[in-house]
């Protein structure tokens, strides 16, 4: 078994609101997702990630190590 957070969305949440983490131990993603769906039905899972921390797996799903400042379309 494998540690994963699952990132995942209730439906009263805003499209630009943080998602929610599920942390569960699977044997893979698509079981990770499984019990997240199980745990919580009305969930719309956005990411999988087998980070150990919630903030990771946060940055990997807003892409945050990869985004620059300088060269977002505004800032040109």
């Amino acid at each position: 078994m494998q540690s994963f957070i699952v990132l995942y969305r209730e439906p009263y949440q805003a499209p630009l609101d943080a998602p929610f983490g599920f942390r569960c131990e699977a044997e893979d993603g698509d079981h990770a997702e499984e019990q997240c769906i199980n745990a919580y039905p009305d969930a719309d899972v956005v990411w999988i990630s087998d980070r150990r921390a919630l903030q990771d797996a946060l940055a990997d799903y807003w892409q945050v190590s990869d985004f620059d400042m300088r060269t977002a379309p505004c800032n040109r």
